[in-house]
């Protein structure tokens, strides 16, 4: 993330704002195309923890090299499809310079080429998550992140093409795809010895990877459509004052994602054995991320017009900052939605989750749509934060039908969000700094204050595990 604050400045002036503008949806695509490993990377960590905590290690080589071979195959087959429609889709659907068509086409097949090392990463990825290697994974991690933004801006030394930019993040994703393997094989040395499909182990992950997979499918739709919608109504230009402050706030939800990571693993044991435990990791692990996450995003909020302007200039931060409150306001809602889907896929209801995204989808393609159409980037903003108000209310509700142990505690959590949209409103008409900073600092000591009881609390649930 730091090393973004620094990059994305100096890529705008490098690139030129149409040309960044695409390189984000590149960045999007690099994610978001690991959709085709169909839910085999979460299915495949849940067979192998299961198999790890009865100590029935018997099959689990015919199980990693059952699911390795079939995320290989769909990588490929997601191949494919992005080389084929790379043209159509960068010519008519979105709203790129002619000048720009070339070098468009040209990433986005390079983008292809490492779909395969990408989505076969999620499968090695759930083995080490399996074997709670979780400090290995990081290792990993955060030079992949670094290189995502470093490497364009070493590709800028030498060529202005985006083309090679992309080639820079295909190079990263293949060597971080080595770098995961060859530390997987290290602790599962069933990876060093290949195997065919075992036919009895297509049914289980097909089963838990299939619900999940509409899920993977739908979820990332329903949160990247506002950007590719922008780059069909409006042009690239705005698409990089939209995606501009979407980057940085999705890369603070490290904090959120890594916890739930680990909790996912915890919860499916907890959920099996020690119901108490069960509700006692849900009720802590939501005051821990509500104590971490509010400040830290009320300060976001805050500081927004302010902050956009010393990174990125004046013109920048007066079209960027009322999308940054929004999305900001939104990602707070996502987080008590992604506690309660990572409880439902533990407890076994992957199809909820999934049929609550169907439900969602059209709906919300709709109204980002018609408010993009209408309002701008500001409007792609508020409906993408309804989208994350309906998933958060929605999956607290299924959480409390799911699992009634927990139907008090999700209540509770949705008398959360009047309480968000209420406070964050008196924010929004907060303009001089003293007062900013004052109510900042205010923010920051109380809810560190509070916060640690809970995190004891955690910590003490996780040495007990």
């Amino acid at each position: 993330m730091l090393v973004g604050l620094l990059a994305i400045p100096y890529l705008i002036h490098a690139m030129g704002k149409e040309r960044f503008g695409l390189l984000t949806i590149i960045w999007m695509g690099v994610g978001y195309f690991s959709l085709f490993d169909m839910g085999f990377g979460r299915a495949l960590t849940k067979l192998v923890a299961e198999r790890l905590g009865r100590n029935d290690t018997a099959d689990l080589h015919g199980v990693i090299w059952t699911a390795l071979w079939l995320v290989s195959g769909l990588g490929l087959v997601g191949m494919c499809i992005v080389f084929l429609i790379s043209g159509p889709l960068i010519m008519h659907v979105l709203n790129v310079p002619l000048a720009l068509h070339a070098e468009g086409v040209a990433s986005f097949r390079l983008l292809a080429l490492c779909l395969p090392f990408t989505i076969a990463t999620t499968a090695v990825v759930g083995i080490l998550e399996a074997h709670q290697r979780f400090a290995r994974i990081a290792a990993i991690r955060v030079p992949l992140g670094v290189m995502t933004f470093l490497g364009p801006v070493l590709s800028q030394q030498f060529s202005a093409s985006l083309t090679w930019a992309t080639a820079t993040l295909v190079a990263v994703r293949i060597a971080a795809f080595s770098s995961y393997y060859a530390t997987a094989a290290g602790i599962a040395p069933a990876l060093k010895r290949p195997e065919g499909v075992v036919t009895r182990h297509v049914s289980p992950l097909l089963s838990f990877g299939g619900w999940l997979t509409v899920s993977t499918i739908v979820g990332p739709v329903m949160l990247y459509a506002d950007r590719f919608l922008i780059g069909a109504l409006l042009s690239m230009t705005a698409v990089a004052y939209y995606t501009t402050p979407y980057e940085v706030l999705s890369r603070v939800q490290v904090i959120p994602n890594s916890l739930l990571g680990v909790l996912f693993p915890a919860f499916a044991t907890a959920f099996a054995g020690d119901r108490e435990r069960f509700r006692s990791l849900y009720d802590r692990a939501g005051q821990v991320l509500q104590l971490i996450m509010v400040p830290l995003m009320a300060s976001l909020f805050l500081f927004a017009p302010e902050l956009l302007r010393i990174w990125v200039g004046a013109d920048f931060s007066e079209a960027a900052a009322p999308v940054t409150r929004w999305l900001t306001l939104g990602w707070l809602h996502v987080l008590i939605a992604r506690t309660n889907s990572t409880v439902l896929q533990a407890t076994g209801r992957p199809d909820l989750l999934a049929k609550a995204h169907l439900c969602e989808l059209f709906p919300f393609l709709a109204i980002v749509w018609w408010m993009t159409h209408h309002y701008g980037i500001g409007g792609a903003a508020f409906a993408w934060c309804l989208r994350g108000v309906s998933d958060a209310i929605i999956l607290s509700l299924l959480t409390g039908y799911s699992v009634p142990d927990l139907k008090a505690r999700a209540n509770r959590g949705l008398l959360r969000i009047p309480l968000l949209w209420l406070g964050f409103a008196c924010l929004a008409g907060i303009h001089a700094l003293p007062a900013k900073i004052a109510i900042a600092a205010i923010f920051v000591g109380a809810f560190a204050w509070k916060l640690g009881n809970p995190v004891k609390l955690l910590l003490t649930a996780r040495a007990a595990s």
